[in-house]
């Protein structure tokens, strides 16, 4: 049978009475919501400016919070506050109510007035037509602003905006133009610069060589020669011997008459060289010789002239060749020092070898003959057995 009404009402009333008797055991500040922003930011703002206080003042309000704790009428249950809420909250829509119906009533008394209006307009106009209002473009425009200024941002903040992709691309290809035709002329101006400076050093070295070569004709000749076809015959005046006079060469020339005379580079050869011309000359009859030793100073003359060297001088090959016995014997005694050097070394190096082979050998050896580490465990062992016939005697 279902319960009825009023039994169902008082069950609820007596399960809202305890619960509303547990709930008077709980302290206020532990069940409801504290709305204080000061007590927050208390908590979470320790370092802030706000609590910077006199002292007078903190300890007034400390004592007051003290008084206020302690008084019973402060000392409220979860009910009695939350009722007092409730009364508030009902007490305040009552007036927001009441605001908004005075308020709705100015509206619809503005609405009415406007109403009015408008049918005097319409009886004044009646073919009017409704016209949309424009949708607000805030957003697109701002884009659009935002757009044109990332493109001059990327043209590198010159006027002139673009329009569109094609105009940015055409405004790159254009400043990669200017870039390559300034490149290309300051290419072609450094390689005139280069140009000039090869050509100007090139005609100082050619003045130079031309210097240097008239230097060297000013004294090879000292009457230029002139050609055979340009030559005139001779006249029959009495100064006709002396209208054409040449020279003969002197420098510059090289000349075949000392290469007789010439000697080996070598000191020892050289010397052996002479020994020799002078057992032929010695060899020869008196007045040949003479002749002979007489052409040879005039060519070893003519020779030097031409700037030929004649080792000739017995005193210096002799020394020459005493010297350079003296650097063999030095470069052999050197040379043999680092043969016995290295062969020493070496020798070293094997018997070092030969003893750690050894010294191997033995070790492993040893290692043969003496005792081997058993296994782990007890594999023959001998504990845990009676002494040998200890028991059997007993």
């Amino acid at each position: 049978m279902p319960t009825s009404t009023p039994d169902l009402q008082a069950s609820l009333e007596r399960h809202n009475a305890t619960f509303e008797l547990l709930l008077k055991h709980i302290p206020a500040k532990h069940y409801l919501v504290q709305d204080n922003d000061e007590q927050v930011a208390s908590k979470y703002q320790k370092h802030s400016k706000k609590q910077k206080a006199p002292k007078q003042l903190i300890k007034e309000a400390s004592k007051k919070a003290r008084r206020e704790k302690l008084d019973p009428d402060n000392n409220k249950s979860v009910i009695d506050i939350q009722n007092e809420r409730a009364k508030q909250s009902s007490t305040s829509k009552g007036k927001h109510g009441d605001a908004d119906s005075s308020e709705g009533m100015m509206d619809v008394d503005i609405d009415l007035g406007d109403d009015s209006k408008n049918e005097d307009e319409e009886t004044e106009t009646p073919s009017a037509d409704i016209v949309p209002m424009p949708q607000s473009n805030g957003i697109m425009a701002l884009r659009q602003k935002l757009h044109h200024k990332m493109a001059e941002v990327r043209r590198g903040g010159h006027g002139g905006e673009a329009g569109d992709r094609d105009e940015l691309l055409e405004e790159r290809r254009r400043q990669r133009a200017a870039m390559r035709e300034r490149r290309r002329k300051e290419t072609k101006e450094r390689i005139k610069r280069e140009e000039e400076t090869r050509g100007k050093k090139g005609k100082d070295k050619e003045k130079k060589d031309t210097r240097a070569q008239g230097n060297i004709t000013k004294t090879q000749l000292l009457v230029p020669d002139e050609p055979s076809s340009s030559r005139k015959p001779p006249s029959r005046g009495p100064q006709a011997n002396f209208t054409n006079v040449t020279f003969s060469t002197i420098a510059g020339t090289s000349s075949k008459k000392g290469s007789h005379l010439k000697t080996s580079a070598d000191p020892t050869q050289a010397l052996e060289q002479l020994e020799a011309r002078k057992e032929r000359l010695a060899a020869l009859p008196e007045d040949k010789r003479k002749a002979i030793e007489e052409k040879d100073k005039f060519e070893k003359a003519e020779a030097r002239l031409e700037g030929v060297k004649l080792k000739d001088d017995e005193g210096r090959l002799k020394k020459a060749a005493k010297r350079k016995e003296k650097e063999k014997v030095k470069n052999k005694k050197a040379w043999d020092d680092r043969k016995e050097q290295v062969t020493a070394s070496m020798a070293a190096k094997q018997k070092k070898r030969n003893d750690n082979i050894a010294m191997r050998n033995e070790r492993k050896k040893g290692n043969v003959k003496g005792k081997t580490k058993a296994r782990p465990g007890f594999e023959g062992k001998s504990f845990g057995k009676g002494k040998s016939g200890g028991g059997r005697k007993k």
